[in-house]
């Protein structure tokens, strides 16, 4: 009876134990949200990882912030963000109570561990930040970041205490990396393209010791990225990591060239020694690399697209970041252990690239289960719990568009690879792949009955599918540019495409002009042409109908070459379905329109904005806005901020009451609208 009682007792506790990781883990979705947001689905893509001196925890650095784990139990256990952008470099102070971050909004971000709170801001005075280290004894922060036109230092280092800058150098140099010599007297650094060399200073006086000269004259015009540059914990190796696929070993203290490790085929993003030195993790697009840094032999390999590692200071683990998330590895064998960021289902670990950037969202008629697409991939989420149920994998290249049909048994996908497939919601596989256009499908909608499909594409067509048989119906031609949405009325007689181009003058970057910005009106049964709508100055992104097919809704926008200033098309339109003529422009957008959604009773428009670099220089902010304006008078309502990244897509629940945004940093945000007038 006692061993029965006792038996009892450790269950009750094991699922104690276990409703509670549950319940952090979906506390987890609300962590440092936005105002007016209520959960956040996803972690977005990690860019750098770093372990903590103690190896009690990982920061995990990427498009939504630095994401905190405790590798003791492999659980999330803070989120530091302050919507200030993708976060491009993460380390820890050698005491491990500090740490900094760098932005591409060029400043460093010092948090304190224990509360996980800000403590200063440090301006760097470069155009962005894209790396950052501590100097051994913790006094000193070195950032590395872009120098355009010599107007900025591309080094900078930083008192840890008042956040004064010390010194600046480098030059009119773009500075991708930067590290210390473990004695802290030396700082190595790596250039992007234009110069791809790598320069060892004094950290003292600030001047150049030596430059680290190729092998051949020929690797010296090879013009790529040295994204990595780090030294041995001895001191007496530099590993560097190129654009082109190599890795070099250099000798620290004369600058000559010891050896190659050869075996990537794509850029080689990082490179990490582990802490006694004999091995070497490298990433890259083609997969992580395991290398016994003295005979330079390659030992074991993953194939995942991977950003960044880190060793565990007891060299018994080592941690692969990368947009599925971050793979536990064991250091000496290379071998999976554990998925810590549980981003995946364990069967999919190492398939596909995850969450990328969010492409499309949309809602299950019932409204319980959220469908996204990022990467080459699909995700179905729980719209209570926040939890993500399953990856569908098939594409193989991005998809763009992903929708529920009418009766929530069947997903469409649209993909770059000119494909859609349909998904069986309830098995989660998929039932066919139609060869759908000759270039990308951009967007893909059911009629309501559900028995059509209407596909847009780069081939400048929109195509009619039978949904039970995958068999071609017809197809619209007339669009002379990409077709970059389509939407069909509420009763299905009506189809409207969007269409235009940005297209370069004389090939030059710095002049374009858009082609082809127009929304045609389509008759589904005959296929002909109801009428065209003219007005958008810019690309036309998103097309949408009111629900009583009265009104259609459309955004625009587009960005102007390698300055990247965005065009003064960022405006949302409203046009009368019937006759075709334009019932009022909404203004005040800063970057490109991306998508617009109709509240389900027709009283609301939200409309999305992303900017992509040039979106920075032109609006001052990494973060996109969702307005919201009312339907009948075009008044605007409400501004949403926040978010990390641009946002690529906007959907309402179907009882109004919550808003998801897909956002550019991969991960989506879910509004609360059920309050709001």
């Amino acid at each position: 009876m006692k061993k029965t009682v006792s038996s009892i007792f450790l269950t009750l506790i094991f699922f104690l134990i276990l409703s509670q990781l549950n319940s952090f883990a979906e506390d987890s979705t609300r962590w440092r949200l936005p105002e007016g947001a209520k959960a956040r689905l996803g972690k977005g893509s990690i860019t750098q990882i770093a372990y903590s001196p103690n190896g009690m925890h990982l920061a995990a650095a990427g498009s939504a912030g630095i994401w905190i784990y405790d590798v003791t139990i492999h659980q999330e256990v803070a989120l530091l963000t302050e919507n200030t952008g993708p976060v491009s470099g993460v380390a820890f102070s050698p005491d491990g109570s500090t740490i900094v971050s760098g932005y591409a909004s060029a400043d460093i971000l010092v948090w304190d561990v224990k509360t996980g709170k800000r403590k200063q801001t440090l301006p760097t005075k470069q155009e962005w930040v894209s790396s950052i280290a501590f100097s051994p004894d913790g006094k000193a922060i070195a950032s590395g970041g872009a120098c355009v036109e010599g107007m900025c230092p591309g080094i900078t280092l930083l008192d840890t205490e008042t956040g004064e800058r010390l010194k600046s150098f480098g030059g009119a140099y773009t500075t991708l990396s930067v590290c210390f010599s473990p004695d802290g007297k030396t700082l190595a650094s790596s250039g992007d393209e234009w110069d791809s060399n790598i320069r060892l200073w004094d950290v003292q006086t600030g001047k150049r010791l030596k430059t680290l000269k190729k092998r051949t004259a020929f690797e010296d015009f090879e013009g790529r990225d040295v994204n990595s540059v780090v030294f041995s914990p001895d001191g007496n190796v530099i590993a560097s990591g190129s654009g082109n696929g190599t890795i070099r070993l250099w000798n620290a203290h004369t600058g000559e060239f010891i050896k190659y490790l050869e075996g990537h085929t794509k850029s080689v993003n990082s490179v990490v020694f582990s802490p006694n030195g004999n091995t070497l993790i490298s990433t890259g697009e083609d997969g992580a690399c395991l290398w016994d840094v003295n005979t330079g032999e390659y030992i074991e390999e993953v194939q995942v697209p991977a950003f960044s590692a880190a060793f565990s200071p007891d060299r018994k683990i080592c941690a692969i970041g990368s947009e599925m998330g971050i793979f536990l590895q064991n250091a000496h064998t290379f071998q999976f252990l554990e998925s810590l960021t549980r981003n995946i289902g364990s069967e999919d670990k190492f398939r596909g690239k995850d969450i990328g950037s969010i492409g499309s969202v949309a809602f299950s008629p019932d409204g319980n289960t959220i469908v996204s697409c990022g990467g080459n991939n699909i995700h179905l989420w729980d719209s209570h719990t926040n939890q993500l149920l399953k990856t569908l994998i098939g594409h193989t290249e991005s998809v763009n568009s992903v929708v529920f049909s009418p009766d929530g048994n069947t997903i469409a996908s649209a993909s770059d690879d000119g494909t859609i497939c349909l998904w069986n919601v309830r098995t989660r596989k998929r039932l066919k792949t139609l060869m759908a256009h000759a270039d990308s499908v951009n967007s893909v909608v059911f009629n309501s009955d559900g028995e059509t499909i209407a596909s847009a594409g780069n081939d400048r067509t929109v195509r009619l599918w039978n949904a039970n048989t995958g068999e071609l119906i017809k197809t619209l031609t007339g669009h002379v540019e990409n077709v970059n949405t389509v939407a069909f009325s509420s009763d299905g007689e009506t189809i409207a495409s969007g269409s235009g181009k940005l297209v370069y003058l004389g090939g030059r970057e710095d002049s374009g002009t858009c082609v082809g910005q127009e929304i045609r009106l389509w008759n589904t049964n005959t296929g002909e042409l109801i009428k065209t709508l003219i007005g958008h100055t810019s690309v036309v992104n998103s097309v949408v109908f009111s629900s009583d097919g009265n009104t259609i809704a459309s955004g625009s926008g587009h960005w102007m070459g390698y300055e990247g200033k965005a065009s003064a098309g960022e405006e949302v339109r409203l046009w009368n379905a019937n006759t075709g003529e334009l019932i009022k422009t909404l203004t005040g957008h800063k970057d490109v329109v991306s998508s617009v959604a109709f509240s389900p009773d027709g009283n609301l428009i939200v409309s999305g904005d992303w900017y992509d670099w040039g979106g920075h220089l032109s609006s001052g902010t990494w973060s996109g806005e969702i307005r919201v304006w009312d339907a009948h008078t075009g008044e605007l309502l409400k501004t949403l901020t926040g978010h990390t990244g641009g946002v690529s897509s906007v959907a309402f629940s179907p009882d109004g009451k919550v808003l998801a945004s897909g956002r550019t940093d991969g991960t989506i945000l879910l509004w609360d609208f059920s309050t709001l007038p």
